[in-house]
């Protein structure tokens, strides 16, 4: 999802109110980007990258849980 909306960030919009010039899916991609970059053995890698902790599983629940009602409720949208 993080190479779509890079690829493709015209084609999604957001609720969230950016300044001029910003980019709109900034506050999007970088929780998105945490749960990558710092969940590693929970999207399909052999071996862990990061140490994980019970702490640092939760937190990524949490984030999850955020940006999957982000996309359900329509805060993070694609363009028509």
């Amino acid at each position: 999802m993080l190479g779509e909306l890079r690829n493709a960030s015209h084609k999604f919009g957001t609720a969230l109110t950016t300044p001029p010039g910003k980019d709109c899916l900034a506050p999007i991609e970088a929780p998105m980007r945490a749960l990558w970059e710092g969940q590693t053995s929970r999207h399909g890698a052999q071996t862990m990258t990061v140490p994980e902790t019970i702490d640092a599983a939760r937190a990524g629940v949490h984030l999850a849980a955020v940006l999957v009602q982000w996309f359900v409720s329509g805060a993070v949208f694609r363009k028509p």
